[in-house]
């Protein structure tokens, strides 16, 4: 997905007419980065809301999943899994914390 990629300087100056884009109901995300490179990315909340429920979601599934199974999913990975659904922690970050609990 391309986006709008702005620089600090520019998101500093546009800031207040992005978040009255948000408010009016565009969706449409908005980079921020040095030399146009993005590393940050502004959302409406709304949005950030329905990527975290989205993951929710899908940890209930895996988690209704393992139980099927007759397994039980530890204390310690369902911490990590809870940090990793609110966005806290990437996908990447989470499988390298349930390895290391594993010994993986």
């Amino acid at each position: 997905m391309l986006i709008e990629t702005l620089s600090v300087r520019e998101a500093r100056e546009q800031l207040s007419s992005v978040l009255e884009r948000f408010r009016n109901g565009d969706r449409t995300p908005v980079g921020v980065g040095s030399h146009r490179k993005t590393e940050a990315v502004m959302i409406p909340v709304e949005v950030f809301d329905e990527l975290t429920a989205e993951r929710a979601r899908s940890l209930s599934q895996a988690e209704a999943s393992v139980r099927a199974e007759g397994l039980t999913v530890g204390a310690d990975v369902e911490s990590v899994a809870r940090r990793w659904a609110r966005g806290e922690i990437s996908t990447g970050q989470m499988r390298e914390l349930v390895r290391r609990l594993y010994g993986a």
